[in-house]
């Protein structure tokens, strides 16, 4: 029996690329979880006949059922209008139309060297590990002398540009991915002062025992 190509094509693996001072790196990557830190276990809840459950969620005014990926495609408005992904907008906190941002996968990102505060000062959402496909031997160097270096990242297509930090130790190569934080730094108008022993309340205040 002869195998016959039906024409699919093979999906091919996205990358991180990223420059530094003009060479390429391009970086293969998957994301670290506590699953592939720790193991896990699942629970899978049953039914009556032994069939795994499946999670399903009541609508709020409880006339529909809504299962698993039954949203993936679009959602319904206040009027229970079905409005599709394709047509949904991002707004800021004022209400206004944000510009949509597109995926950073195989184009090149400029990469800048930070200080490790920069880092400090910023949350992290997700942690990638980093399979070197084609890394620059210069930024290797810098990476394993402890430099740090930020660039924009987005998987997808969508309203918000995240801000990735590629990072080395002895483990290997990582991406932390998150978003800067700005900690407004708070002091007192007025400082307090300490009164000293010479102005503290007269004795008069103590008690007199020839009272009782």
């Amino acid at each position: 029996m002869q195998a016959v190509s039906l024409g699919r094509k093979t999906a091919v693996a996205r990358r991180i690329i990223v420059t530094l001072d003009g060479a390429e790196s391009k970086l293969g990557y998957s994301r670290l979880d506590r699953a592939k830190l720790y193991a896990t276990r699942k629970r899978l809840p049953l039914d009556a006949d032994g069939n795994v459950c499946k999670r399903a969620e009541l609508s709020d005014d409880g006339s529909m059922l809504i299962s698993s990926g039954m949203t993936g495609q679009g959602y319904f408005d206040d009027t229970a209008r079905w409005i599709p992904n394709k047509e949904l907008v991002g707004l800021d906190q004022d209400g206004k139309e944000v510009e949509l941002q597109p995926s950073t996968l195989d184009k090149p990102q400029v990469l800048t060297e930070v200080e490790p505060e920069a880092l400090l000062d910023s949350t992290t959402a997700n942690v990638y590990m980093i399979e070197p496909d084609e890394i620059d031997e210069a930024l290797r160097t810098a990476l394993d002398a402890g430099k740090i270096y930020r660039f924009d990242f987005n998987s997808r297509a969508d309203y918000h540009m995240e801000t990735a930090y590629l990072v080395a130790n002895e483990h290997g190569v990582f991406v932390l991915l998150g978003d800067t934080q700005d900690t407004p730094w708070c002091v007192l108008e007025q400082p307090s002062l300490l009164a000293d022993a010479d102005d503290e309340e007269d004795d008069d205040t103590e008690l007199d025992f020839d009272m009782f």
